[in-house]
């Protein structure tokens, strides 16, 4: 093992009013912005000709491109065909339009709702070779810690685990995704059922994989530097002829890190292949293979220096908010259980066809049906309590002292979806035009969620729960998983259909308006031999939920000037009974109505320049209905709200300095809870009032790339710099909000170097200045540290 030691909607109100007129009044003064246009049918942007210039002046700030497919376009692809989802007109860091909010090529300014895209170009200058590390930089959205072995975020005041997509199908197993095949990765923010079915709450994250599209590229990427990061990849395809083309994307990294005995391992290769039988007919094959292997690492505990037996029963009524503890004071890389036992291993197999045809008619149909097989183990130990100081909280050990438990849980799963979509632009009218969509969706995944808690020092009849040393909290005291848990097998048969419309109303105003109708069967089956069984506990239990729902989304945006739009929304999302994962049906489960989300937005999306856009949106946001486990003796429902604002710029400043700025302002509590309050068991006070955990209320990213080439006399493009920040508030780790993870500030930079045409390199640091920070919580006992001080060379190589 390697070991290293190592007051809210006014104010939010007056500041979109206030952006929106400063957008504008930049924009009167900026050069012509770019015009949407009817090309194949399809809404687009469309570069104006630039004005004529004498050969000597220096190049205008790129403008955003034509370009209809994520990516460079080769002849393979006919210029105006829409092949593929995800972004279009992408010029650096800034993308013109997308057609995966819509299923429609759209700009950017003609959706109503907020959206980010994390370009290849930005992903790439920042070292983000992961989703987690993509998304630290989006507003409103924070990364979660996902025990060690998964994804996990909160988006707009709603923990996900699922609410992920691949080119917009479904990829909600749990476990850490690499970037290695990405070509962007976008954030639709808001409940977005209509287009992507149940969840997404807060809104959802899809990956754009890089597509055999023609072009002739021969690319390999090395990377090393700080905690022994060892990694290669590689971007190789052509056209084989006029009808055939291929890509292969592959990866492989074995790296360590600044907590102490973590170790990964995790290759990937990702085959694709496009045909073109016909000139308007494409048919795309793609193969992924994803193993990703590592240590298990919850973090550390908290404390609450003030654990006066006054306040621990103040904590028992449920009044710990008003004692708050804090992340436990040691090392950032101190390691809490047995490191021997603790690892999380995932293979992903995923195969895709899609077939896009366009008749002579104008019509596009698409189908993308998708397999995927997710094989997940993982095993683990963590701190189960808080710092105890007391000799009777520390039997077995002397004080301080932690509680160690531990379990180990297999979750495998398989997925099967298959998308049908077809488009039609119908000119009605000179100054009105409808883009139609109509599409179905059906759907099967079968999961298994298999559990065994741990016994400590004893196969048979140990405890699960072992205290420990604080002072020395890594343990290799033996441990075994044999304590069985539960035993659960679902299978959840989906089908759906939705229709949507937009309308473009003379060049000043959109309406996009739909419904989705989505038809859920969930059927849970209890494979646990209970010696003991219940009603609600018995080996062979099979219950059902079936959820039939209606999601509208209706949208109006207004432009009053070329470079300025502005809109309002309304959407509908839901989440049936089982939540994310189909974890928790029950018996007293099986009936429920489903959790719902309603989010009403208004905003405005300015081009300040060609290749610089401007955007803001309040909104506010209601989910009813959601089950909270609080304790042994609670599971309670709760309703929340969040209100919330940010504002975004990205793009071209000058031809020299690309930006990328975000920030969020939001508040998210509970509004009511079913809690019952019953004297001597549990908290004596309901949820009602408490802040939803991971949620701090302002968060701010800035990242910026200049090109400082001209200033050393050298080529443009030849050397750059880079310097990036992020800043958080505080924010809760629980429900309960009995522990405060404070805020804090980071500092990244990097400097980027052209050796030639065909040979690049970077250099990245994060957290420059090394501050001792907290990145992350599971809940009030795993807290993640984060990363110190930390240097990565990356050598870029085309062939």
């Amino acid at each position: 093992m390697k070991k290293t030691r190592n007051s809210q909607s006014r104010r939010l109100t007056g500041l979109c009013v206030f952006s929106a007129t400063l957008a504008f009044s930049s924009s009167a003064s900026a050069q012509q912005s770019l015009p949407t246009i009817d090309v194949g049918g399809a809404r687009r942007l469309a570069a104006r000709s630039p004005a004529p210039r004498a050969p000597e002046t220096p190049p205008a700030a790129p403008r955003l491109a034509a370009s209809s497919a994520p990516g460079p376009i080769a002849p393979f692809i006919p210029p105006g065909a829409q092949v593929w989802r995800g972004p279009t007109n992408v010029v650096g860091y800034v993308a013109g339009g997308t057609s995966t909010a819509t299923k429609t090529n759209t700009p950017i300014r003609d959706i109503p709702q907020s959206i980010t895209i994390l370009t290849k170009q930005q992903l790439k200058d920042r070292n983000s070779l992961t989703l987690n590390q993509a998304l630290a930089y989006v507003p409103g959205v924070t990364v979660a810690q996902g025990e060690g072995q998964r994804d996990q975020l909160t988006i707009r005041g709603q923990p996900t685990t699922a609410d992920f997509y691949t080119d917009g199908v479904r990829d909600d197993a749990e476990y850490y995704r690499d970037l290695y095949n990405i070509q962007a990765v976008e954030v639709l923010k808001g409940p977005s059922a209509l287009i992507f079915g149940r969840g997404g709450g807060g809104g959802v994250v899809n990956r754009v994989t890089k597509k055999a599209d023609g072009e002739t590229l021969r690319a390999a990427q090395v990377s090393t530097g700080s905690f022994g990061r060892k990694r290669v990849s590689f971007d190789v395809g052509q056209a084989i002829n006029d009808t055939l083309a291929a890509r292969v994307n592959g990866l492989f990294e074995q790296s360590y890190s600044y907590r102490d005995y973590f170790d990964m391992k995790r290759w990937g290769i990702n085959p694709t292949f496009t045909w073109k039988p016909f000139d308007k007919t494409f048919v795309t094959l793609s193969y992924e293979h994803y193993f990703d292997h590592r240590t298990m690492d919850r973090g550390v505990p908290s404390v609450n220096f003030n654990a006066h037996p006054s306040i621990l029963a103040a904590q028992t009524a449920g009044l710990g908010y008003l004692f708050p503890g804090y992340p436990a004071p040691t090392y950032r890389s101190t390691f809490f259980g047995n490191p021997d036992v603790n690892y999380a291993k995932t293979d992903v197999d995923r195969a895709v066809v899609m077939v896009d045809h366009t008749t002579d008619s104008g019509i596009n149909i698409k189908n993308q049906t998708v397999y995927a097989h997710y094989a997940k183990f993982y095993q683990n130990t963590f701190a189960n309590s808080a710092v105890a100081f007391t000799a009777g909280g520390c039997a077995g050990t002397l004080p301080p002292c932690v509680q160690l438990s531990g379990y180990n849980h297999e979750t495998p799963r398989q997925n099967v979806f298959s998308q049908t979509d077809v488009t039609y632009t119908l000119q009605m009218a000179p100054e009105i035009r409808h883009t139609l969509l109509a599409g179905m969706e059906f759907g099967n995944q079968k999961s298994d969620s298999n559990r065994n808690n741990a016994r400590w020092l004893n196969p048979f009849t140990g405890s699960a729960n072992i205290n420990t040393f604080y002072g020395y909290p890594t343990t290799f005291l033996p441990v075994v998983f044999t304590n069985s848990n539960f035993r659960r097998h679902t299978d959840l048969d989906l089908a759906a259909g939705y229709v949507q419309d937009q309308i473009s109303v003379t060049k000043y105003v959109d309406i996009i308006a739909g419904v989705r109708f989505d038809s859920y069967n969930l059927k849970f089956v209890n494979n646990l031999i209970n010696p003991a069984p219940t009603i609600d506990n018995f080996w062979g239990q099979t219950l059902t939920s079936n959820t039939g729902k209606w999601s509208p989304r209706v949208g109006l945006v207004v432009k009053p000037f070329e470079q300025l739009s502005l809109y309002g929304s309304y959407s509908r999302s839901f989440l049936p009974a089982a939540g994310d994962q189909f974890n928790t049906l029950n018996i007293s489960q099986a009936n429920l109505q489903p959790q719902g989300f309603e989010n009403v937005e208004a905003g405005f999306k300015a081009e300040i320049m060609p290749t610089l856009l401007f955007t803001g949106a309040i909104y506010n946001l209601n989910r009813t209905n959601q089950p909270v486990s609080v304790n042994a003796f609670y599971n309670v429902l709760t309703n929340t709200r969040t209100i919330g604002g940010e504002v975004g710029l990205v793009g071209y400043v000058t031809k020299e300095w690309q930006v990328s700025l975000g920030y969020a302002n939001q508040h998210a509590y509970v509004t009511s809870s079913d809690r019952v309050p019953v004297a001597g068991v549990g908290p004596l006070f309901t949820e009602k009032g408490k802040v939803v955990p991971s949620v701090p209320q302002n968060t701010f990213s800035l990242w910026n790339k200049y090109d400082v080439s001209s200033f050393l006399g050298f080529a443009p493009g030849f050397l750059g710099i880079g310097s990036g920040v992020i800043y958080s508030d505080k924010f809760y780790a629980a429900l309960d909000n009995a522990v405060v993870i404070p805020g804090y500030a980071r500092w990244d930079g990097a400097v980027y170097v052209k050796f030639s045409e065909n040979v690049s390199g970077q250099v990245n640091v994060e957290n420059i200045l090394g501050a001792y920070y907290y990145a992350s919580a599971n809940n009030n006992n795993n807290i993640m540290p984060g990363a110190p001080r930390s240097a990565y060379v990356t050598l870029n190589a085309k062939f």
